[in-house]
């Protein structure tokens, strides 16, 4: 609205000019002082607009009915600059030329508001939404049509004030969704309640406006005065190849098809499931083919008994019946009948023969995901008689309309492909190549949460592989020809389970991921959780250590404080015994030697005599001047002591024997036998004269 302001601003100053000048004619104004202004508007404008007759609603609206047109709620101000315009158009029609042009849908190229469908249809996402019944009209028109519409305005300015740049044919949601997914989906649809559309992030506003407007237009001055020329004929489902063609190109999206070959027990599988999540490709082997098969089939049949449309209520009893063409029908039974048919056989139970296998195997690479997306194909074909079968031309078309087609061979490459089909051939052959002492070994190896095979097992197979890989009849030869020529990769470590050496050599020649969106979030949520996983395992191991740490300095503090009270209690226990052993000496001493020694002690140390040995011995002598023998006296202590035991009521022997024992301590010392002296002279501290 700011531009137009000021494109009035200077029209109203370049028009005095002109009226001064003399107000030429518009035929014989100079072409250079004539300028064009196109408005490329939006259908949205005529959103909410009545019907021209209520008992007619499908009757389209034409460029004349331009002023019944009312805007959608959203686009209110896409009307206001239309209308402005227009007024800039008649008021300044001698200075400008304007003309607004009223654009459908858009589609093409990378798409615009049908990539949301679009993407979910290359990446064959199980149900492709449908918003409401999708039985409301869209206008569309290319976006090479559009750009074709305002060249020849430029070249050729009408004089009309609104065009519409819609398709002549009338296409309804379903008829825009339903083919897409049919012809590069899953095929599988779901009508959802349009106020659930916003449940999904690619849903914006912008994009629910446009898919849910319901709006019936026919273009007359493009069709009829311009002449304008089609860049697709027919119906928007009759272009659908071609458009996903450009989606691809023009998003970068390049399917990769890959056979992984080699010994079993070589990491064929590990590195197979690498390149299918890096790459986003479909992962196939003849192992997992017929559950794949069961369990897609299964999902299937569960929605088909469901209904597209169990989510939407029941419609009004005026609204038209939304059922799909008796064609549509017909054709869809007959895809569900087989579908339950092959589901049947699957679910019984009976063993898979090999034709039966790559049956299924040649299915599954045909399918709209594996063309789509690409495809890595694990350990097969493992013979020259399966290549021929699966990558046989058989009854399929060789390209589908949108597919690339390449350019013309070579002389000698007319007849190359003539037995095969080539959008089946892969683009890379990886031969994983290692010795049969080598896959023993890892045989052996194999850590916990791998498959182990016993050694009869391994050999079996080991030998069934080497007499089909001989120079003469091995399947690379096969590829040699076709000019598919196979990357040799040797596996030599044992240690590299998850098979980074030969996968990094692969994608080498891959290059760099699919740079598409989906893809690009697949890998970075791997990457994400891969890192979240090191993460938390870093966590774990860290916290087990800290926990491991924490219990072994628990144990040892509980272990020193055990050790600490038991040596306590040891030591209160030994000084007790060492105690309880010194009694009887402290007692001696305390008794018999410390009442003599000490006086004699303390009398030293007051005089200090020069020599207070030998003072020591005299004061000590003096001090028991009778010179007893302290042993003795103690051992007649002790007879007395038992005697007093023994003769407890014999009051006359006591008194004897107290007799006996004062006339033994009053006795000369000469009594005493010489051992008893150097024995009393040991505890000493008497001396005893000759």
């Amino acid at each position: 609205m700011e531009y137009m302001t000021v494109l009035k601003e200077l029209l109203e100053k370049q028009a005095p000019a002109d009226d001064d000048a003399g107000e030429p004619s518009v035929v014989t104004a100079p072409d250079f002082k004539k300028r064009y202004l196109i408005l490329i508007s939006t259908v949205m404008t005529w959103a909410s607009t009545k019907p021209l007759d209520p008992d007619n609603p499908e009757m389209p609206f034409v460029e004349t009915d331009f002023r019944k047109r009312r805007p959608h709620p959203n686009y209110k101000m896409h009307y206001d600059v239309e209308n402005e315009v227009i007024g800039i158009a008649r008021k300044y029609r001698k200075l400008i030329g304007a003309i607004v042009v009223a654009s459908g849908l858009t589609y093409g190229g990378k798409e615009d508001v049908l990539f949301f469908w679009f993407q979910k249809a290359w990446e064959c996402e199980p149900i492709l939404p449908i918003l409401g019944r999708g039985n409301n009209s869209v206008p569309l028109i290319n976006i090479v049509d559009l750009g074709t519409i305002v060249h020849n305005l430029i070249m050729d300015f009408p004089k009309k004030l609104y065009v519409l740049a819609v398709e002549q044919t009338v296409s309804k949601q379903r008829d825009i969704i339903k083919p897409l997914g049919r012809q590069i989906g899953s095929g599988m649809f779901k009508c959802i309640p349009p106020e659930d559309a916003f449940l999904t992030p690619e849903i914006d506003q912008r994009i629910y406006d446009l898919m849910t407007l319901n709006l019936n237009m026919e273009p007359t001055f493009i069709v009829e005065t311009m002449g304008l020329q089609w860049t697709f004929e027919g119906t928007f489902a009759d272009n659908i190849p071609v458009l996903m063609k450009q989606f691809k190109k023009e998003r970068g999206l390049k399917p990769f098809k890959i056979i992984v070959y080699g010994p079993p027990i070589c990491g064929k599988t590990t590195m197979a499931k690498s390149i299918c999540d890096t790459y986003g490709l479909i992962y196939v082997s003849p192992e997992t083919v017929a559950q794949d098969l069961l369990e897609d089939l299964t999902w299937r049949v569960q929605h088909w008994d469901i209904g597209e449309t169990a989510a939407i209520a029941d419609p009004n009893p005026e609204e038209e019946d939304l059922g799909m063409d008796d064609e549509d029908q017909g054709e869809d039974e007959e895809i569900q009948e087989q579908a339950r048919q092959t589901l049947a056989l699957l679910q019984s139970g009976r063993p898979l023969s090999d034709e039966e296998i790559i049956v299924y195997l040649r299915q599954k690479l045909l399918s709209r995901e594996a063309l789509n997306r690409g495809w890595v194909l694990d350990g097969f074909p493992m013979t020259q008689a399966q290549c021929q079968t699966i990558f046989e031309k058989g009854e399929e078309q060789e390209s589908e309309g949108g597919e690339e087609t390449r350019d013309e061979p070579f002389d000698e490459d007319v007849d190359l492909y003539s037995n095969v089909l080539k959008k089946l051939l892969p683009d890379i052959v990886v031969s994983l190549e290692a010795t049969d002492e080598f896959i023993c070994e890892k045989a052996m190896r194999q850590p916990e949460g791998y498959s182990r095979l016993d050694e009869e097992t391994t050999l079996r197979r080991l030998s069934e592989f080497r007499a089909g890989d001989t120079r003469e009849i091995t399947p690379l030869n096969f590829f040699d020809e076709l000019d598919i020529h196979p990357i040799v990769v040797p596996v030599k470590d044992h240690t590299d389970y998850d098979m980074k050496g030969p996968y990094t050599a692969v994608t080498l020649r891959m290059g760099r991921p699919c740079r598409y969106g989906k893809l690009l979030a697949l890998i970075e949520a791997a990457e994400k959780k891969e890192k979240c996983e090191q993460e938390t395992l870093k966590s774990n191991e860290a916290k087990a250590l800290k926990e491991k740490e924490e219990k072994l300095r628990t144990e040892r503090e509980e272990k020193m404080e055990y050790w600490t009270e038991l040596y306590a209690m040891m030591r209160e226990e030994e000084e007790a015994a060492l105690a309880a052993a010194g009694e009887p000496m402290r007692n001696y001493l305390v008794h018999h030697i410390f009442p003599t020694l000490t006086p004699a002690l303390l009398e030293v140390a007051k005089l200090r005599p020069e020599d207070p040995i030998d003072f020591l011995a005299e004061k000590t002598f003096k001090l028991n001047p009778l010179g007893v023998a302290l042993e003795e006296k103690c051992q007649l202590d002790d007879e007395r002591t038992k005697l007093e035991n023994e003769c407890t009521d014999e009051r006359p022997k006591e008194a004897t024997l107290q007799r006996k024992a004062d006339a033994a301590v009053t006795e000369d010392t000469s009594s005493l036998t010489s051992l008893d002296r150097k024995y009393v002279d040991t505890l000493g501290g008497y001396k005893y004269s000759s």
